[in-house]
């Protein structure tokens, strides 16, 4: 028995998806040969190479000078903007994130990640209508819907809506001709791989093998797809909805037996007259599935200096009440809202994921983690502490994260939580049964804060009847403990929220209730809408106006915040597994990057220098600088003093701005007022990454060889 398990492109690789190696780790048990191969990483590197940059800049430029470029030129003019340094630099920026140095300096981090986003961009524009990122994730092609089965099939038949065409032509294709597994397995977990999984599903099909689809995003559509034996027909022969590794093992036997598939749980296929067929359905007892298999994946190459594994510790969520969260939907074939994992296997998991892979860094992929749950695992990872491990993971801010629990945390090694608050505003709260009170939500911040654990606050704007009042409260919370949140390897966002189809508001919005109305035909002719995107808040704040509420958010946390963040951007990466690095690289040091210039009278002594990134234009009487992060105007006389630095080019703030003062034509008396007027356009440019602070430089040079001054 020999099966392929593939991970398709559209989401951000920085460390393998559990998925695949939970399927390998019990086909493998089960005595198959099984294969992977994460095209989504695979995808990403090919697409990310100064020769198809240099290829997508072409055919930008082309496009730009045919005289069908208007719709689209302001894009690809922007999409050009960083071509001739993508060309040069791109091999540098993937060396840079798995660089246990570079990754660690946040100026060269965010330049390196951003410099992806920018080439991924190019490469995209130069498609036409492709827009696929991992900043924000996304895989999107512009004039289709794909949750229209019609739109999916016309997609998956033009090659040239797919950016991995090649690889999975020139690389995965002949790969599997020669290897001839029984089954090919395509995981499909978003909605942003639902277009590049689909036409590689499609392109298997047409190639002979035995296709089948797995993951959480059809697993929400399972009546509509017994309606629907087109999909198969195209797509293929079998889908598993749910959970796969008893489903997956049993129709490997069956193909190698030749016996029918008539039976095989959570499996979907097409009966011998044509129709959907569904197996009985069935859920995993979570204790009896072996330690995920990474071997085969190539760990060292994903987009991290070390591998962050992900690990399971339970299924589901204890709460499971949310009425904005579909959670509770996706659980009700277990019968049980929360399957927990005995703590000690998850230790056996840890033990052995260290000793196959050196991993010492793990993401606990639960939906929720109870603090009862984490304070038995704690026990039970007691014996292998002396290889240091370090969990990130995600929980409720309830009142059992007590100081004595979040310290017990803390050793066992836990250095960040990510939590839902969801709202500041405790009728919010209750209107969604968020089962959350906002004073227990600041007094655990504050456990955490004491104990050493950092914390991400997950936020949402634009709840059924939350009013611009409620939002107020909302950033009053973040406000009124800003001298908690602001230290800088805690991170928050917030969100637009998304009338999820499968949940409790939803239901409620069909049905006319909770000042949902949902526009006629919001859902027509959509055979796998995720949500309800045509829908009005008659209580509340209209779903139109959620962006300009939150763009006002966002200035008032940029203001509150300065030294860490370019709201909603973080100087400490704010994504699960970077944090976590971070926190372990940082522990018992400190973190000396800013986003500003420190106070008056601060003895820290740094280097301001130019990004080498730097593209200067004129702008009237002033200039327009930029960086990859962003861009500034900025008065001409600022740019005159930054120009040439001082000799002495390592100081104090102080003593950098009178320096920089006394070099614009000004009476001494002025210059302390001129240094403090060049406070705000420095700190303008700090937070756009036109100048960075580096802190202690061993070497003295300040400025790059990229200055304004001939602006």
């Amino acid at each position: 028995m020999h099966a392929a398990l593939l991970f398709p492109p559209g989401t951000d690789p920085r460390s393998p998806h559990l998925a695949i190696p939970s399927l390998a780790a019990y086909l493998r048990r089960a005595g198959a040969r099984v294969t992977v191969r994460d095209l989504d990483l695979e995808g990403l590197l090919e697409l990310a190479t100064p020769a198809r940059v240099t290829l997508a800049a072409r055919d930008c430029r082309r496009r730009l000078e045919a005289p069908s470029a208007a719709p689209d030129a302001d894009r690809l003019r922007a999409a050009l903007r960083w071509a001739d340094d993508l060309r040069e630099s791109l091999p540098g920026a993937v060396d840079e994130l798995r660089d246990p140095v570079g990754f660690f300096d946040p100026h060269r981090h965010h330049v390196a990640r951003e410099r992806l986003v920018n080439a991924l961009e190019l490469v995209s524009a130069a498609a036409g209508r492709v827009r696929y990122n991992i900043g924000p994730i996304r895989y999107d092609v512009d004039g289709f819907d794909p949750s229209r089965l019609r739109d999916l099939l016309a997609l998956t038949d033009a090659p040239q809506h797919n950016l991995f065409d090649s690889l999975y032509r020139e690389s995965l294709l002949p790969a599997l001709a020669r290897d001839r597994p029984d089954v090919v397995g395509v995981s499909i977990l978003n909605a942003q791989q639902l277009i590049p999984g689909l036409y590689l599903a499609r392109a298997l099909k047409r190639g002979g093998h035995f296709v089948v689809i797995g993951g959480t995003v059809f697993s929400k559509f399972t009546a509509a797809l017994a309606r629907r034996p087109a999909f198969f027909r195209a797509f293929c022969d079998g889908l598993i909805a749910y959970e796969g590794e008893t489903a997956l093992a049993e129709l490997l036997d069956r193909r190698a037996r030749g016996r029918s598939l008539d039976g095989v749980p959570n499996l979907l296929y097409l009966d011998e007259r044509g129709r959907v067929a569904a197996g009985p359905t069935h859920a995993e007892d979570v204790n009896a599935l072996p330690t995920p298999d990474f071997d085969g994946l190539p760990l060292d190459r994903y987009l991290a200096p070390a591998p962050v594994l992900p690990i399971l510790t339970g299924k589901g969520c204890y709460f499971n009440r949310c009425k904005f969260c579909d959670i509770p939907s996706i659980n009700q074939i277990a019968g049980k809202a929360y399957r927990v994992r005995d703590p000690a296997r998850v230790a056996e998991d840890v033990a052995t994921l260290h000793l196959r892979h050196g991993a010492r860094h793990f993401e606990i992929t639960d939906e929720a983690l109870a603090p009862k749950l984490l304070l038995r695992l704690a026990d039970a990872l007691e014996p292998l502490q002396a290889i240091r491990p370090r969990f990130v993971g995600y929980a409720r801010l309830e009142p059992g994260f007590t100081a004595a629990v979040c310290r017990r945390l803390h050793a066992m090694g836990v250095r960040k939580l990510f939590f839902g608050l969801e709202s500041g505003s405790q009728a919010v709260l209750d209107h969604m049964d968020k089962g959350v009170r906002v004073d227990d939500a600041r007094a655990v911040l504050r456990r955490c804060a004491a104990a050493g654990i950092a914390v991400h606050l997950f936020s949402i704007v634009g709840f059924p009847e939350e009013t611009p009042a409620d939002v107020g409260e909302t950033l009053r919370f973040f406000l009124d403990d800003a001298a908690l949140l602001d230290a800088p390897h805690n991170s928050f966002d917030i969100h637009p929220f998304t009338l999820d189809l499968r949940t409790d508001y939803a239901r409620a919005a069909l049905a006319g209730r909770m000042g949902i109305h949902v526009e006629p035909g919001a859902l027509a002719g959509r055979d796998f809408p995720l949500g309800i995107e045509r829908w009005r808040n008659t209580h509340g704040i209209a779903p139109e106006e959620v962006p300009g509420v939150l763009a006002e958010v966002h200035a008032a946390l940029r203001e509150a915040f300065p030294n860490y963040r370019n709201f909603p951007a973080h100087l400490w990466p704010g994504f699960e597994e970077y944090s976590l690095l971070y926190c372990d690289h940082y522990e018992g040091r400190a973190f000396p990057y800013r986003l500003n210039l420190p106070p008056p009278g601060d003895r820290g002594r740094f280097a301001l220098t130019w990004s080498a990134q730097l593209q200067v234009e004129r702008a009237g009487d002033a200039v327009r600088l930029r960086s990859l992060l962003g861009d500034a105007i900025t008065p001409r006389a600022t740019v005159a003093a930054l120009a040439e630095l001082p000799a002495q080019r390592v100081g104090c703030v102080d003593a950098l701005l009178d320096a920089l003062a006394a070099r614009l034509p000004v009476a001494a008396e002025q210059r302390p007022r001129v240094a403090a007027a060049l406070r705000e356009p420095i700190d303008i440019l700090l937070r756009v990454g036109v100048l960075r602070l580096i802190p202690e430089p061993s070497e003295p040079s300040c400025l790059s060889a990229s200055t304004p001054a001939s602006a």
